[in-house]
């Protein structure tokens, strides 16, 4: 796009060539292709892709229509110095002041942009204009919509700075639209929600679904904690091991697969066995020898949010590593999420105090508080006080010097810190013993208290020499590894790879129903007129129930959804999948009673009853602000285009599919030009790429999904679509399901498309059941709304990705709507 300084440039060699034309009558055919075009080309930096030349319409055909994404204009072109009758020294009128003398010229325009639905146009005869809004869609009188004019080539070069900021494709884009009336180019626009009274409310729960729902949380709540793990038994029945990397991946497999970061120094073994054997290896290989007494490097383990880093940590102390070895290298394991940040800080006392009562609380064989392990542990200072301080009280007085003893004792061991780096070396150099210190989730805590735990995990392991094992996210790691502090200290680093979700899921649920313990009976009813009680083995059968539905025979669209919008953060997919089982819109009641009355049944899930329960939770409609489930067609702040993020994704989709695993990243900077040549505005892409990141539909080279949001637009950054983004553009996209509930949350920007939404969009009652033929029809002028949308898309936007709406109706909605077409003629009711 041509900057001003060169705009104005092309414009002084048209004033100068233009003075040739003066002698010749210019039809209007030459005054479009020797002025109009060198105008919108040359000098206000339009390119072809954003001109449609002598369009039809039943008035005509006219001359150009120009545009980006959400906003266009008709040009309409006069014959050469054909003068308007414009008013001398003004800048603006009115178009009925303007009617006086160009009536003919302003109602011809007028006709075509009722034709082709575009209210902006621009009159010009190659050196005057007249830019307005022709016509008003909201009942106002159009008389009265001011135009900007300009009275000439020399009224042009006085203001040429307004010339370029209304007319040129960089400022349209940047002020989505002319400026003049840039304040009525974003409608309001209204959400369809607005027409229910009870958009607030949350749903009434069947009674028995209450009464469960506490039994649920309690006994799946404990288990799809997956960073709790401490029990032998749970670590045993529910840890995943990772086999070798399978020969015969899926193509989704190697584009989304969780590899190790390509980082020089981090140790890229993906067999747990291999990792758990390496790093026991590690510990070990370091003798325990009076003279070596070095400590062997920390070891840091990194991981994406939520793969199971401290479950693997608990696997590898408690499930792998011997009680033979632990003898010799007992391990003490610190959750940093018990401390406080004051607590952190306080580290002299709190820490190390805990360190000391770990050991001796899990060690009690290791006795070091005995009176001869304490003078064992400070032999030398004790030495030395006897051959100075305490030389006379040694040789005349016992009891004295015992005295001075239990002082010098008791001092010693109210100094945390120092105490237990002599227990650490006493251990190593008499006991043949080195402490093993895990410090876990220290990530959990803001960026300089993790900067601070990672240096205390240094002081100790080269104070005290232990053996250090500390876990971080592996975008932290990524972002800090060549900065202070990280950059002082040499460490070995592992990859701790996701496990299958499936496998994950499928053993917690078995756990929990081989460990349901209940008593007691729980009633509830199913209608006013059927009532019902169960004992607690109703919980078993819901489980039951839902593990037949997930790991029949057919297999679930619900596994691939938490599989592919949460993978590798293992921890949020089960808790997606616990929100589910917790849901008001989950039937309890009913997943029980088919368990009960078919035990082997495999009956899957519906997707639509899964997503509706983890998109509203409890309540009655769909609030993109608070829903697990994002919204595609919500467009930014600025912008009216439902399409925006969609187009992003669709275009780092299609260069993931070409370029493979290896090279899916592109920058950030060629996005933007990409996109801003295509019509869109800078500002508008930043916050859509914002929301993508925010929601993980995206990820930077850097790891940001793995760390803090704090993205801020670079163009060294660079950007590609994650496996969730994938998901949501080649398959939910797709979906009735979702199209019917982003609607209810999407501002819809046509008048005439908002009044029939608003006539057939169903109410939902007390139990969040609405009309499914009112569901339909909903969908089906929502689609209708978007594909009009959609044809306001310029040729050039439409190179990053076009006919989405058709796309949407092609790969699933049309099926989507057949089947519920055939259940509305079996069958009238709610769904």
């Amino acid at each position: 796009m041509k900057n001003i300084d060169k705009s104005k440039a092309s414009f002084d060699t048209y004033k100068d060539e233009i003075t040739a034309y003066k002698t010749i009558d210019l039809s209007e055919s030459d005054t479009r292709s020797k002025l109009i075009d060198e105008i919108l080309k040359s000098i206000l930096g339009w390119e072809e892709e954003n001109i449609k030349r002598e369009g039809y319409t039943q008035e005509g055909y006219y001359d150009y229509l120009i545009g980006i994404p959400a906003f266009k204009f008709v040009v309409e072109a006069k014959k050469s110095f054909a003068e308007f009758q414009l008013p001398t020294k003004h800048k603006t009128a009115t178009i009925g002041t303007l009617l006086k003398g160009n009536s003919e010229i302003i109602y011809q325009i007028r006709k075509y942009l009722f034709e082709v639905s575009v209210p902006f146009g621009i009159l010009t005869n190659g050196h005057q204009f007249i830019i307005g809004k022709f016509f008003n869609s909201d009942g106002t009188d159009w008389k009265k919509n001011k135009c900007v004019i300009f009275n000439g080539l020399e009224d042009i070069e006085n203001r040429f700075i307004d010339f370029y900021d209304h007319l040129s494709k960089f400022s349209i884009i940047e002020n989505n639209g002319f400026n003049i009336i840039s304040d009525e180019l974003i409608p309001s626009g209204q959400k369809v929600l607005t027409c229910a009274p009870n958009r607030g409310d949350e749903l009434i729960r069947n009674p028995l679904s209450a009464e469960l729902a506490s039994l649920i949380d309690e006994i799946f709540g404990e288990i799809y904690k997956y960073d709790i793990l401490d029990d032998e038994t749970l670590i045993k029945e529910c840890f995943i091991e990772n086999s070798e990397i399978k020969k015969n991946k899926s193509e989704i497999e190697k584009l989304f697969a969780d590899l190790p970061p390509k980082i020089e120094n981090i140790i890229p073994i993906r067999n747990t066995r291999n990792l758990a054997k390496s790093i026991t290896n590690e510990i070990e290989d370091y003798p325990i020898k009076l003279k070596e007494i070095a400590a062997p490097k920390p070891i840091i383990i990194v991981g994406s949010k939520g793969a199971g880093k401290t479950t693997f940590i608990n696997y590898l102390f408690k499930a792998v590593i011997s009680d033979e070895f632990k003898k010799h290298r007992p391990v003490i394991y610190v959750d940093f999420r018990s401390y406080t940040k004051a607590d952190l800080f306080d580290s002299n006392y709190k820490i190390y105090k805990d360190l000391l009562n770990i050991f001796y609380d899990t060690c009690p064989e290791i006795d070091v508080l005995n009176l001869t392990a304490l003078k064992r542990i400070y032999y030398q200072e004790i030495e030395r006080n006897n051959r100075t301080i305490w030389n006379y009280d040694l040789s005349n007085n016992e009891i004295k010097y015992n005295e001075k003893l239990m002082e010098f004792l008791e001092v010693k061991l109210q100094d945390n810190e120092n105490h237990f780096i002599k227990t650490s070396e006493y251990l190593i150099r008499e006991r043949r013993v080195r402490l093993c210190i895990v410090i876990d989730n220290a990530d959990q805590f803001d960026t300089q208290t993790q900067k601070d735990v990672f240096l205390f995990a240094q002081s100790i392991n080269r104070k005290a020499k232990c053996a250090v094992i500390i876990s971080l996210r592996e975008g932290y790691y990524y972002k800090w590894r060549y900065q202070p502090p990280f950059d002082a200290f040499a460490c070995n680093v592992y990859h701790v790879t996701a496990p299958p979700y499936s496998e994950i899921l499928q053993k917690r649920i078995n756990y929990a129903l081989a460990n349901i313990q209940v008593e007691g009976k729980t009633k509830g009813e199913l209608s006013e007129v059927m009532k019902i009680e169960f004992d607690n083995k109703a919980v078993r059968d819901f489980l039951l129930s839902i593990r037949q539905s997930l790991f029949g025979r057919e297999n679930s669209e619900l596994l691939l959804f938490l599989e592919e919008t949460t993978y590798p953060n293992i921890r949020e997919g089960l808790e997606i999948f616990k929100n589910f089982l917790l849901s008001g819109h989950t039937q309890v009641e009913q997943y029980i009673l088919r368990q009960r009355s078919s035990p082997e049944s495999s009956i899957p899930i519906p997707f639509w009853e899964f997503l509706k329960a983890i998109a509203l939770y409890n309540k009655l409609y769909y609030n993109q602000e608070i829903s697990l489930v994002n919204n595609l067609f919500s467009p930014a702040e600025g912008s009216t285009n439902h399409f925006t993020k969609i187009k992003i994704l669709k275009y780092l989709d299609s260069k993931l599919q070409v370029q493979g695993y290896t090279e899916k990243f592109v920058s950030y900077k060629h996005i933007i030009d990409i996109f801003s040549s295509a019509g869109y505005k800078q500002s508008v892409l930043n916050i859509e790429i914002k929301r993508l990141l925010k929601h993980h539909l995206i990820e930077t080279d850097d790891y940001i999904s793995d760390t803090e949001f704090d993205f801020e637009s670079n163009e060294n950054q660079s950007l590609c679509i994650s496996l969730k983004g994938h998901y949501y553009i080649n398959v939910l996209l797709y979906t009735f399901i979702y199209a019917e509930l982003t609607l209810q949350d999407t501002v819809i920007y046509d008048d005439k498309f908002l009044s029939r939404l608003k006539e057939v969009f169903p109410i939902a009652d007390i139990n969040g059941n609405r009309n499914l033929r009112q569901r339909l029809e909903t969908v089906k002028i929502f689609m209708e709304y978007l594909r009009e949308q959609e044809h306001k898309e310029t040729i050039e936007s439409e190179m990053i990705a076009k006919d989405i709406v058709q796309e949407i109706y092609d790969n699933g909605l049309n099926s989507e709507f057949k089947r519920i077409e055939k259940v509305l003629a079996s069958y009238a009711g709610y769904q």
